[in-house]
């Protein structure tokens, strides 16, 4: 089976570089041609806890360079950079050959249109990557892998994908890949976007009150949108049941919302918000795939997402410039029910 992975970024690493050590036949793309030189020169470096590897990864510099032929094509770039090479890199696929989509946030629907439903894989990746100032990366979380069908069918070709992804971390096929997706768009729309307008890990981010208290509005809304859809979000990696989490108002209702957040905190408390990553190194976040989605969703659907908006409105002015990253942010934002 050849597969191609599209993103050098921390997620596109470290399953370039474990796949590769496992001796399967893969190749990478990168568009930034000094870290490809580098690649392809000094080879590629990944973490695992605390042991270190190496492994050599053909690297290209664009999808049009690359030989084809790919059975899967592992879509690993930022959600805003995802259109481009999903439209180029078909024609490298086999006839049967699958695209699987490894953003964060719900992007299945543009790529869809794009790929087709019958080409196109939906992946719920519940592990965290760090890219290192080295070049290297690092596994930050272990975690799961969901896979499916945006159909929910069940197609053959996903028995050869959970075998390549369960060399990575354990993976499960399921029939209604689209909640998993939007289950884990829920968490990350409340623990990215937070860390990225506050500039605090985790860790930090549990222990903070208000923090908990937007992050339960967070998912509030996204409750109410995920009604209108008529979707059932699943537990979060059998940890964070959305329904159970926001029921109830009394004092003991309370204090049970907010010690499950910080439990469930406690795993990932030293890991960095990808949005704050990519703020820090001036980059674009996928805020749009995130709240942003639920916002457009609220759009269309008539629902309300106030909390929503206003962390969507903070992020892309954070990005232009016009805001600093500051805890201090978290004092601007209006909770109307909390």
């Amino acid at each position: 089976m050849k597969i191609l992975v599209i993103g050098a970024g921390a997620i596109g690493t470290v399953t370039a570089g474990i796949l590769s050590s496992k001796k399967f036949d893969v190749e990478l793309v990168c568009n930034n041609q000094q870290r490809v030189s580098t690649l392809n020169q000094q080879g590629l470096r990944y973490q695992l806890k605390k042991r270190k590897y190496f492994t050599n990864v053909k690297t290209y510099n664009n999808i049009e360079e690359t030989p084809g032929s790919y059975h899967y094509v592992l879509l690993a770039t930022k959600s805003f950079n995802m259109l481009d090479p999903a439209r180029r890199v078909l024609d490298k696929l086999t006839q049967n050959g699958l695209i699987v989509s490894m953003q964060d946030g719900f992007c299945e629907e543009e790529l869809s249109l794009i790929a087709g439903s019958n080409r196109l894989v939906g992946a719920m990746v519940g592990w965290g990557a760090t890219l290192n100032t080295d070049g290297s990366a690092t596994m930050s979380s272990a975690g799961e892998m969901i896979i499916g069908m945006l159909d929910g069918s069940d197609d053959p070709r996903l028995d050869n994908l959970q075998y390549i992804f369960n060399t990575i971390v354990p993976t499960q096929v399921v029939g209604n890949i689209n909640e998993h997706i939007f289950s884990k768009l829920v968490i990350n729309s409340c623990v990215t976007t937070l860390g990225a307008i506050s500039g605090l890990n985790i860790g930090s981010l549990i222990t903070n009150s208000k923090l908990r208290n937007i992050f339960l509005e967070i998912i509030k809304e996204a409750i109410e949108i995920a009604n209108a859809l008529k979707i059932e979000i699943p537990e979060y990696s059998g940890r964070i049941n959305y329904y159970r989490l926001i029921r109830g108002n009394s004092l003991y209702h309370r204090i049970r919302k907010h010690l499950t957040i910080r439990i469930f905190g406690i795993k990932y408390r030293n890991v960095k918000s990808s949005g704050l990553q990519s703020l820090e190194r001036g980059e674009q976040t996928e805020i749009d795939y995130l709240n942003g989605f639920l916002v457009q969703k609220s759009k269309e659907t008539g629902i309300e997402t106030p909390v929503n908006n206003q962390l969507v409105t903070m992020v892309h002015e954070i990005e232009e410039g016009k805001r600093p990253i500051d805890i201090a942010n978290l004092d601007e934002i209006v909770l109307s029910r909390s």
